[in-house]
């Protein structure tokens, strides 16, 4: 099946829990016939990659399995991370990498939390890992976010008087840039204490280079939803505008490595542009033309000032504290113009609130606290790019009915690159 015309078959294959639910019955040990049953499988989340150029892995994904011993009655919840080699590769990486076999989809997997990127997940879940911090082990240890081969999110608990002592968290990485987490968030951390106008940060713990693991205290505070439920609600635009500006002066060697300047999303408009293609041929000429727009109104972009950026900055990465802000995740600092993080803030903002004066309250405060780097023609030209990333990310990440919401999103696209803004540009 994995050698003939019927790929785009054996890749929906995947993602049907009951077609993959016999396939994984017979390739774990001690399956059918000797007692292991699998009685329901879940696809957690699934990547596509439809370029053979830059990934040899057109799919990967996550697996729940719920499976019972028959002969004792033991039940148990596997989780697995798939990936789907081409052309019968997965027999020869099976060699270097201890793993359960699917030849029929040309696929390994792996049972959490064996992991080929992440060979230090094992240690870091025993409970003894706590002890540097705690004097003693942790009663339990979860994992709240995992990106095979690439990061987890580990938390530890115990019993505690003080709640702020019940939790601690790690991030590990397969490289070594918690070290640069850790000098962001400690100079935030430090910021904060000096100035109440700052945003605050969870308290940075330390970084260890043998398990490439950044160390952190638990922050304090709600959600910024749920914050928005409340009375202060009006004032959080302005407070988050604020928090924002923050992240812009930061000193420059805080940031990553890679510039986010135009020539870089320039090139990453072309390239999803062309995923999109691949996936949704009746759209092409449509990604086309929305991209050369893009290119267009490029030229004639006012010019950026280059600061610090969060480079994922979305409702998810802010909470309230009283009347301060919590900033999470300092992942993907980079150099690049800070309307970048405006726009991915706008572009999912409406799962946040239905509220239609945030958005204009949000974007008066960043304007009124700093003007020169306010600039609402770059802000709408990185509102178009950052909803052409949506596009893609409907594919990449296979969202419920992702055809349809491929185009849904691609006219979003379409009609704020329509906009005054961007008019006036063209």
């Amino acid at each position: 099946m994995m050698h003939t015309a019927g790929v785009d078959y054996t890749l929906d294959s995947c993602l049907d829990p009951e077609a993959m639910r016999p396939l994984l019955q017979q390739a774990l040990p001690g399956a059918a016939g000797r007692g292991v049953v699998v009685d329901r499988l879940r696809v957690l989340s699934a990547r596509r990659n439809a370029s053979r150029h830059r990934n040899p892995h057109p799919l990967t994904l996550r697996y729940e399995a719920e499976v019972h011993d028959d002969a004792t009655g033991a039940a148990d919840t596997l989780q697995l991370y798939g990936k789907v080699y081409r052309g019968g590769a997965s027999a020869q990486a099976r060699q270097d990498a201890p793993a359960l076999h699917l030849p029929q989809l040309d696929m390994l997997l792996w049972r959490w939390p064996a992991d080929p990127g992440l060979p230090q997940l094992a240690h870091l879940l025993d409970p003894e890992q706590t002890r540097r911090w705690w004097g003693q082990p942790a009663r339990a240890v979860s994992a709240l976010r995992y990106e095979p081969e690439q990061r987890a999110t580990l938390c530890y608990s115990r019993d505690a008087a003080n709640a702020n002592d019940r939790q601690l968290y790690v991030k590990t990485f397969s490289d070594a840039r918690g070290e640069a987490l850790l000098r962001r968030f400690t100079h935030f951390h430090e910021q904060s204490a000096r100035d109440r106008g700052s945003p605050a940060v969870a308290r940075p713990l330390g970084y260890c280079a043998q398990t490439r693991a950044f160390w952190q205290a638990p922050a304090s505070g709600i959600p910024l939803q749920q914050a928005l439920a409340g009375r202060d609600g009006a004032a959080l635009p302005g407070r988050l505008a604020q928090a924002l500006v923050a992240v812009h002066a930061a000193p420059h060697a805080l940031a990553g490595v890679q510039a986010h300047d135009t020539a870089h999303w320039l090139m990453e408009v072309r390239r999803r542009g062309k995923k999109v293609s691949r996936a949704a041929p009746h759209l092409g000429s449509r990604v086309v033309r929305l991209a050369d727009a893009i290119e267009q109104s490029a030229a004639l972009l006012p010019r950026s000032p280059l600061t610090v950026i969060h480079g994922d900055f979305h409702a998810g990465q802010a909470w309230l504290d009283g009347e301060r802000v919590v900033l999470f995740d300092f992942d993907e600092f980079a150099m690049g113009d800070p309307m970048e993080d405006v726009a991915a803030f706008l572009a999912r903002l409406r799962t946040l609130t239905a509220d239609p004066l945030f958005a204009a309250r949000f974007l008066a405060a960043y304007e009124q606290i700093a003007p020169a780097q306010y600039c609402r023609y770059r802000l709408q030209w990185h509102r178009v790019v950052q909803q052409m990333l949506q596009v893609s990310r409907a594919f990449v990440f296979q969202v419920p009915d992702w055809r349809a919401e491929l185009e849904r999103r691609l006219t979003v696209a379409e009609a704020l690159c329509a906009a005054d803004a961007m008019r006036q540009l063209q």
